[in-house]
């Protein structure tokens, strides 16, 4: 399985120089050994804003979602380690149905982000 850099992922911009039209959000790994690394932090992505213009709240928004990746994938996980892919262990095969239906939904989000 390939890994990802670890979370946190943290946004950063200079909010006293931005400029929507030419500024750049930047999401980093957000790990102590990064954030004070001598070079500075590991960037993860860029997201052009000037696309955007004049709306911020787009951009910052996806930079935000970007960010939370490494927790989302982790709850993600967690979840369908303790959900039961038995259908005997729901009350009515409707329930059954739409849970299982879930449960491959959020395995194929993970294989698909983790290229397992």
């Amino acid at each position: 399985m390939k890994t990802h850099t670890p979370g946190p992922w943290l946004v950063r911009f200079d909010e006293d120089q931005f400029d929507p039209t030419h500024s750049t959000l930047k999401i980093i790994d957000g790990r102590d050994e990064s954030v004070n690394h001598t070079h500075g932090a590991l960037s993860l992505a860029f997201i052009n804003v000037s696309a955007f213009a004049p709306h911020m709240d787009e951009p910052l928004a996806n930079a935000h979602l970007i960010a939370s990746a490494p927790e989302l994938l982790s709850a993600l996980k967690r979840l369908t380690d303790c959900l039961s892919e038995d259908p005997n262990d729901y009350p009515d095969s409707s329930s059954a149905r739409q849970v299982l239906d879930s449960i491959r939904s959020a395995r194929e989000i993970i294989t698909k982000a983790t290229n397992a």
